[in-house]
């Protein structure tokens, strides 16, 4: 039998948008052709990684859907209180609440900073085993709120305190102090950090699934659409920084083996399913739409690039994210 290809993946954040990278991730998983190496995650990236490092230590491919699944049905339950203020989110600028979120402090909101977030990481992750690297490895980052430096939590770094800062929306929850630090969410730094993947060795496949639409055709005009915009602009911004580092990396060394692959929400998703509200709705059957919607997308590149793993790459990120997001300054042939 043919030696299964290593694909590294790079998960963005991106709230409950995470369920679509939940079917890309339980497709992959029943592709017996393909090997997941390394997890490199930001904010719902980096539980979607710590479920399937975890599940997969446990259990291997099967364990890793299990436990995928099981986050996923805990952040609905975990949710499920909240119901009655969330509920208006199902149809997207009737939400008081969400309206109300960039005008309220967590301090102040959630003055005793309950986290139900560690409730749900604790019934999933098997931390012993992600720090031991037992499964896929996992890198998460997030973001020192006094410093501005971003920081990768590696193996043997890895807590309940690191997952929860990597997905620590500020105007959510309170900063997660870890040590002498407080730290915000890793998407602010990068979503997500990529030199993780290929630390070591440029001869790496790695598949970006991307929750963050590059465009948007609208002008945000609300509050909670303006902030959600600023986001994702931040987002994008760290992202491209990742990828122009690899891309001089990769021309320093003189040759081309970073192969670079992508499944993306955006393309893939309704506009219902892309309005920025949706990302902070808790809802099963929302998560379960998106997975399919994961899964499908999954299955389609599968179909079309499947072959590429190993040999070159299926995603320009000259053309995508280099050349557009250039500024006006060269980008080097």
């Amino acid at each position: 039998m043919a030696k299964p290809r290593v694909l590294n993946l790079a998960l963005q954040g991106g709230g409950a948008h995470g369920a679509f990278t939940w079917g890309v991730l339980d497709r992959l998983l029943q592709e017996p052709g393909f090997e997941i190496g390394r997890i490199s995650g930001a904010s719902a990236g980096a539980l979607n990684g710590a479920a399937l490092a975890s599940g997969h230590a446990q259990g291997g491919r099967e364990g890793a859907r299990k436990q995928l699944d099981l986050l996923w049905r805990k952040v609905a339950e975990a949710g499920f209180p909240l119901t009655f203020l969330l509920l208006p989110l199902r149809k997207p600028g009737m939400g008081i609440w969400d309206d109300a979120l960039p005008l309220l402090s967590p301090y102040q909101a959630n003055p005793l900073g309950l986290g139900p977030l560690r409730y749900i990481l604790e019934q999933v992750v098997d931390m012993a085993a992600l720090q031991r690297g037992d499964g896929p490895r996992l890198f998460v980052n997030a973001v020192n709120v006094n410093t501005a430096q971003a920081r990768v939590f590696r193996p043997a770094d890895m807590s309940i305190e690191a997952l929860m800062a990597s997905a620590c929306a500020p105007l959510m929850f309170q900063a997660v102090q870890i040590g002498d630090d407080a730290y915000w969410d890793g998407s602010y730094g990068a979503n997500p950090m990529l030199w993780p993947l290929y630390e070591g060795s440029l001869d790496q496949d790695i598949m970006l699934v991307e929750l963050t639409p590059l465009g948007r055709a609208e002008i945000p005009m609300s509050a909670k659409n303006i902030l959600n915009r600023i986001n994702e602009i931040v987002g994008i911004s760290g992202l491209v920084s990742e990828l122009h580092a690899a891309d001089r990396l990769q021309r320093d060394s003189g040759g081309t083996a970073l192969r670079f692959h992508g499944i993306s929400l955006p393309e893939e998703a309704s506009r219902l399913q892309l309005e920025p509200s949706i990302k902070r709705t808790v809802a099963q059957d929302l998560f379960e739409a998106l997975r399919d919607t994961g899964r499908a997308a999954c299955e389609r590149w599968l179909d079309a690039h499947g072959d590429a793993v190993g040999v070159r790459s299926s995603m320009d990120i000259r053309a995508r994210y280099l050349v557009p997001y250039a500024g006006g300054r060269p980008v080097d042939r």
